[in-house]
């Protein structure tokens, strides 16, 4: 019985000082994580506002059935709205999308961001598929023209969510692989993955727009 005992408080204390640990690990790393969230964040909004040279901390517009949807002003020159940044949702293939929608304020898109997504891998989650720039010997000759000669580019779009750019929810229709005509071509073998992003896009502008009209803004 005194063994039991024993062992009994022997895992107590070390499930306490375990328990410590990783309190006081998850506190040290905290504000690293919150710094790089941040900044990620800070990236996003300006890759879907670009005109904007900053923006609000997170709002909520009121919608009709009760609910709200978060969105961010951006603000340009003078501190005019140049835009906003809606956050979208919808339920894709095997995982919810969340995506961050730019529009300007008539509407239109100015880019999208798919901001967490885990469709299938070489399907669905071709949403974030950015497609190769120049060729092989190309890269390779420029490995070794050294660090004085290198052209600093800016970081490519995928192109699925390139599509949205300068449509507004009207032309958001999607299209097949392979089908002709303006709108959003689908991926391939990822139908469900392309509406799900195509309809929470043109959701989140009807429900904000709405929004807006109802407060007379």
């Amino acid at each position: 019985m005194g063994d039991i005992v024993k062992l009994c408080v022997i895992l107590t204390v070390v499930c306490m000082l375990n328990g410590l640990a990783i309190g006081y690990v998850y506190d040290a790393s905290r504000a690293a994580i919150e710094k790089t969230d941040a900044a990620t964040l800070a990236g996003s909004l300006k890759l879907v506002v670009p005109r904007a040279e900053k923006f609000s901390d997170k709002k909520h517009a009121a919608l009709a059935d009760g609910r709200s949807l978060d969105y961010y002003e951006g603000y340009g020159p003078g501190g005019a709205v140049a835009g906003y940044a809606l956050a979208a949702e919808r339920q894709g293939y095997q995982s919810l999308l969340k995506v961050l929608v730019g529009i300007d304020p008539a509407g239109t898109i100015e880019g999208i961001k798919v901001i967490e997504q885990a469709e299938t891998p070489g399907l669905g989650a071709r949403v974030d598929e950015v497609e190769a720039r120049g060729t092989l010997w190309g890269r390779i000759a420029g490995m070794f023209r050294g660090a004085a000669a290198a052209v600093v580019e800016e970081p490519a779009q995928p192109w699925f969510q390139a599509q949205y750019k300068g449509l507004t929810p009207a032309g958001l229709k999607l299209l097949r692989p392979g089908q002709d005509g303006k709108g959003i071509h689908a991926l391939t073998g990822a139908t469900i993955t392309s509406r799900a992003c195509t309809d929470a896009v043109r959701d989140s502008i009807g429900l904000f727009l709405a929004s807006r009209k109802e407060k007379g803004s």
